[in-house]
């Protein structure tokens, strides 16, 4: 530390002759500083001093100094204040000490003088200084202000004194004989209160110091008040109407006037001058302390239509101060009577949609003054959705009209004010409240609180749990706020949210209807409405999106090795495998999500730790080591593959390990290995294909010739009308209880009671057919038609048949990645019905199907029939769906029909093969080390892929793109083993490299490929027994194939002999009798009938139900069971318009035969018929 000190030495003589010696510091110097050097100032030896006793006795009660006996020098043991030490204000401070110093004994006296620095500030002994000052005092006038204090001397102290600025106050210093200052506050401008009470000011005393101190004081001076300012009013004049009558007690006015003193100077007192008249003071009362003028008389206005009141205001003071004004009072006539309003027709109930322009109510109002205080005019008192209309024909009358749409949510009733007011002054009102409630009309659709809603739903829930809750609210009333709750169908894609969710219809609550599984679906996007029950209903909807959460509820599943179920892993390793080879892989996959999928494995149980390890997260298993003569040839291993989840599940798969003995082999002796086949290749494939394919043509070609050939020739242009046309005449005649016609068709649909007098329908009538009917008297001829009666037969159409498609099941097939809108099939109905009960509506029937919105994938032309796909379908997620179409015609009521629709989507190849084993990252280069003393045979690496197309395009093969020495290495195309074919040699290069494709059986074939790098480690070759497995070859044409051949084109012929034998049986026709000539054929015998223009006529309808003549065919057809032994005769008569001519007919009998096997026989016997 530098420190600064004047050292000097005063060699005195004293009286007492002895010497003193003076130092001088400064004040507040720094421990361990330096005064002096006692022995260089004293002439001491350090020698001789540091072996003699030193003493420093000091003058005081601390020990502020201390002398160094190896240096001789007087150095600072504690700071020193020059303010403490001397607290007199002198200019000189010292301190005094004695040195003495033992063998020999001496004393020196020393004196220490401190100067002093500017280490204290000025201050104040009263930092708040408090003066009272009239506003009166005249300028120049003196206050005595405190003085500073500095504890410090010298220039450190108390300089001068500073006055903040102030344009009332100053100060004067004045200094006392003995050198101390003293400050007066001088007034140098007069005080005014009122302009500012209190003035703060700051003194400053400054300190001659080096750093300049300084300290303040507040000076306060507070002014007081005198009474110098007179009651001032507002204004000189006031003109304040009245009208008569006032009540006693009103208030006039108040007047104000304001004092800006203070105290009693500012306290005013009110009182009426002289100038006011004793009559004015009558009817009006001042106030003096409030100033309010009040009425204290009757205000006539026949009696004075004006006041004048003269009015002072008076302060408090010693010598009161006063202000006047005038006020003037006019009286105003008063309008006493009130106007009325009257309600002559009211609606105190109405809808919310009622019209704008309705007319509420009829209002009429009237006031018995007259002039101005008699008009009158009706008015609402507040902005409402109604309007008064004044009427035309009397203005005294009103119609309250609505003028805005009413909203029953927003104001459910209206208070409407109805203010009538004259036009007197002041104006007098009168009101009248009408109440109109507002009905509430179904006119505000449900709201949701939110519009999309997510919920997260942990997967194996429980049916039926609770999953939330969705509410919507309805500002309506009664029925149209409550609210029901639907799923609806036609907004979901893909998925029937009806079978996997239900809400409850009255509170909105969402249920899981079953137990969801995240790995086959993970969320749900549906829509939920909400609708009112009024009418019509309103509705709205909300999208709830609901997410599966996944859990550890799949266990891993091992795909390699592969294994049956149950079985155990069966593998042959050389024993002679080096240390570090590959003996198998593990790889297991779990169908979680990604986190609960993380797969670990490790080994349950092993034979011999010491033999294999296992990679956990690879799953491969290499030898620690090579084989010795202790290890066992059989080794099982157990492995477990467990997954990331809480809690972790597991699979296992053992592996047994058999060593076999094999021998070292030089290259030259190396043999290949056949590659295995696999039994059922593609060549059997396409031989079943080819030969059922030429069976199935085979088939169709015969069976399409057989048909055509059986096919009966169309009819001829002369043919008589077909009997289904929409309109025909058909004439019939009733002949002793039984119809005559001339066409036998219509037999079957009427029978004529003519003895009940009634014609019955025996089966459905055509539709549009018109039937001529007459009625003859019953005779034994049938010539006899004179009194015959025709009448016409109309019969109309009724909706009486359902629309028919031509076939019940449809299987339409759709190829995967078609285009959204692509037209898939048409299906069309038949309705043999008229006119609207034969127009047809297509639809697909929602309700038929489980688990998916079909409406969502297609669509159905509703008029044609046509089948659309509405989205690209893919095989892998959807590969078929089963839904029904509905037709319905549009009668009354509609009829309608179904048909099972079954859409088969069709693979195509658009899946590429996936490499899952060995497992690499996307784009890199698996890396294997195998030793270089490995056996031909051995097992090196294992290519999987996985393709998730159909069965067919899914077939991968496996086959090298790459590889460095193509004599070193196999790869089984099947199963994507990598095998060694020879042992490796010493020209083989340590690093291998295998680039295998994978490659699908679709067309265009896809692929993915695998780039393995094999290094190969030295190891010591060890020799074995010699040991050679001769694979087996195998023929490709098998006798498998042979009897696959033999029995399919076996099985077709037999199949082709039957169905040609089966349709010759039945196209065969029955030979004709040789006694029956060719006409026509009709029963007469003991029921005489006859046939006439192709129809069976007969005396007796009963046989009509036994026999139904087909004349044009030639044939007679049983319509039902004939009774046994019944003998008929059948004749038949040419074609003609009446019934008489018989000449040319044939005659026949018929004999019904009983046969051994239960069948009827039929004998027809022809006998040639004479004229009637």
């Amino acid at each position: 530390m530098h420190f600064w000190s004047t050292v000097f030495v005063l060699s005195a003589v004293w009286p007492s002759a002895l010497c003193v010696t003076r130092y001088s510091i400064a004040e507040e110097m720094e421990r361990g500083s330096v005064v002096a050097n006692l022995a260089a100032d004293l002439g001491l030896e350090l020698g001789g001093l540091a072996q003699r006793e030193v003493k420093l006795d000091i003058f005081h009660n601390k020990k502020y100094l201390d002398v160094n006996k190896k240096t001789g020098e007087l150095y600072i043991v504690e700071k020193m204040d020059r303010e403490y030490l001397c607290p007199t204000k002198t200019t000189s401070c010292f301190l005094k000490l004695d040195v003495i110093i033992e063998s020999p004994l001496r004393i020196f006296n020393i004196e220490l003088g401190i100067t002093d620095i500017n280490d204290n500030a000025p201050h104040f002994r009263r930092d708040r200084v408090e003066l009272d000052v009239s506003e009166s005092a005249t300028p120049g006038e003196r206050f005595s202000l405190p003085n500073g204090v500095d504890p410090d001397v010298g220039i450190n102290t108390i300089k001068t004194y500073k006055l903040s600025n102030s344009e009332h106050f100053a100060i004067e210093i004045q200094t006392g004989s003995d050198g101390t200052q003293y400050v007066d506050l001088v007034l140098t401008k007069s005080l005014d209160r009122e302009e500012n009470a209190v003035h703060n000011l700051i003194l400053t005393a400054v300190d001659g110091g080096v750093p300049v101190r300084s300290g303040t004081a507040n000076i306060i001076v507070r002014v007081q008040d005198t009474n110098d300012n007179p009651p001032q009013f507002d204004k000189q004049n006031y003109t304040i109407n009245m009208i008569e009558n006032s009540p006693i007690g009103t208030l006039v006015m108040k007047l104000k006037a304001t004092d800006l003193d203070e105290g009693l100077n500012s306290e005013i007192v009110y009182s009426f001058t002289l100038y006011t008249s004793e009559k004015t003071q009558d009817v009006f009362e001042l106030n003096p302390n409030t100033g309010e003028i009040t009425v204290k008389g009757t205000i006539d206005y026949e009696d004075m239509k004006l006041y004048e009141m003269h009015i002072e205001a008076r302060d408090k003071g010693t010598h009161p101060l006063l202000g006047q004004c005038k006020v003037v009072v006019h009286v105003t006539d008063m309008n006493d009577n009130y106007p009325e309003i009257t309600i002559q027709s009211i609606k105190n109930t109405v809808e919310e949609n009622i019209p704008v322009g309705s007319v509420i109510a009829v209002v009429g109002i009237r006031d018995r003054d007259t002039g101005n205080n008699g008009n009158v005019s009706l008015s609402i008192n507040q902005h409402m959705p109604f309007i008064l209309n004044k009427s035309s024909d009397s203005p005294m009358h009103y119609r309250l009209i609505v003028s805005e749409p009413l909203d029953r949510e927003s104001v459910p009733e209206y208070d409407i004010k109805l203010i009538v007011t004259d036009a007197g002054t002041p104006p007098l009102s009168e009101n009248e409240t009408i109440t109109v409630h507002i009905l509430d009309i179904n006119d505000n659709a449900p709201q949701f609180p939110q519009s999309f809603y997510t919920i997260r739903v942990m997967e194996n829930n429980a049916p039926g749990a609770l999953i939330s809750s969705l509410t919507a609210f309805d500002p309506d009333l009664h029925e149209n706020q409550y609210l029901v709750y639907f799923i609806l169908e036609k907004e979901i894609a893909n998925t029937s949210m009806s079978m996997l969710f239900s809400i409850n219809p009255e509170n909105g609550n969402l249920y899981a209807l079953k137990t969801f599984d995240y790995e086959i679906e993970n969320e749900f996007l549906f829509h939920i409405e909400a609708r009112d029950s009024g009418s019509p209903a309103l509705s709205s909807n909300v999208t709830v999106h609901i997410i599966i959460v996944d859990q550890n509820d799949n266990a891993p599943v091992i795909v390699s090795p592969w294994r049956a179920h149950g079985s155990v892993v069966e593998e042959k390793i050389p024993r002679s495998t080096d240390k570090g080879s590959l003996v198998s892989k593990v790889i297991a996959l779990d169908t979680d999500s990604v986190h609960n999928s993380r797969i670990t494995y490790q080994f349950l149980q092993v034979t011999d730790a010491t033999l294999f390890s296992l990679d956990q997260y690879n799953g491969e298993i290499r030898t620690m080591r090579m084989f010795s003569y202790r290890d066992s040839r059989h080794q099982r291993l157990v492995v477990a593959a467990k997954d990331n989840g809480e809690p972790a599940l597991s699979a296992t798969v053992t592996i047994k390990l058999s060593t076999v003995e094999t021998a070292v082999k030089a290259y030259s002796d190396m043999t290949e290995v056949p590659l295995e086949y696999d039994i059922f290749s593609d060549l059997n494939l396409y031989l079943v294909i080819g030969l059922g394919s030429v069976s199935f043509l085979l088939l169709i070609t015969i069976l399409v010739t057989i048909v055509l050939k059986c096919q009966k020739p169309k009819p001829s242009k002369a043919a008589p009308p077909c009997r289904n046309s929409v309109i025909s005449e058909r004439n019939s005649t009733i002949a002793d209880s039984t119809l005559v016609s001339n066409d036998a068709y219509w037999y079957s649909l009427f029978l004529a009671e003519t003895r009940k007098g009634k014609m019955v329908v025996r089966q459905p009538v055509p539709k549009g057919s018109r039937y001529i009917v007459s009625s003859i008297p019953r005779g034994t001829g049938l010539t006899d038609t004179s009194d015959s009666a025709a009448s016409t037969l109309q019969l109309l159409d009724v909706n009486d048949n359902v629309p028919k498609f031509p076939q019940s099941f449809y299987t339409i097939r759709v190829m995967e990645n078609n285009a959204p809108g692509a037209l898939l099939s048409s299906l069309t109905a038949f309705d043999p019905d008229l006119h609207e009960n034969q127009y047809l509506v297509y639809f697909i029937l929602e309700k038929e199907i489980a688990n998916t919105s079909m409406s969502m994938l297609f669509s159905i032309n509703p008029e044609n029939g046509n089948i659309y796909a509405l989205k690209t379908f893919d095989y892998e997620i959807e590969n078929e769906f089963l839904f029904h179409i509905e037709a319905r015609d549009s009668g009354s009521p509609p009829l309608s029909s179904n048909v099972t629709v079954h859409i088969i989507i069709v693979d195509q190849n658009d899946n590429a093969p996936v490499i899952v084993s060995p497992w690499r990252a996307h784009g890199s280069v698996v890396e294997e080390k195998i030793p270089r003393s490995t056996d031909k045979g051995s097992l090196v690496s294992k290519v999987i892929a996985l393709d998730t197309d159909s069965v067919h395009n899914s077939r991968i093969t496996y086959q090298f793109l790459q590889v460095t020495d193509a004599t070193l290495f196999s790869l089984d195309q099947y199963n994507g083993e990598i095998r060694t074919m020879r042992m490796f040699s010493y020209r083989d290069s340590r690093h291998q490299r295998l680039v295998v494709v994978a490659k699908d059986n679709g067309e265009p074939a896809l692929s993915a490929t695998v780039t393995i790098k094999l290094s190969t480690v030295e190891t010591a070759v060890k020799a074995y027994s010699d040991m050679t497995e001769v694979p087996l070859e195998y023929d490709i044409f098998s006798d498998l194939n042979l009897y696959l051949v033999i029995g399919l084109g076996s099985v077709s012929f037999l199949l082709l002999i039957t169905i040609l034998v089966t349709i010759v049986l039945k196209c065969q026709k029955p030979k004709p009798s040789k006694a029956a000539p060719p006409c026509r054929n009709s029963v007469i015998s003991e029921r005489n009938s006859t046939i006439a223009d192709s129809t069976l006529v007969s005396n007796d309808a009963y046989w009509y139900s036994l026999f139904l003549a087909e004349t044009r065919k030639g044939k007679m057809v049983v319509r039902q069971p004939v009774p046994k032994g019944s003998r008929y005769i059948v004749s038949s008569i040419p074609r003609g318009t009446g019934l008489t001519d018989t000449s040319g007919s044939a005659a026949s009998t018929l004999q019904i035969v009983k046969q051994p096997d239960s069948s009827v026989l039929l004998n027809l016997y022809y006998e040639t018929c004479s004229p009637c």
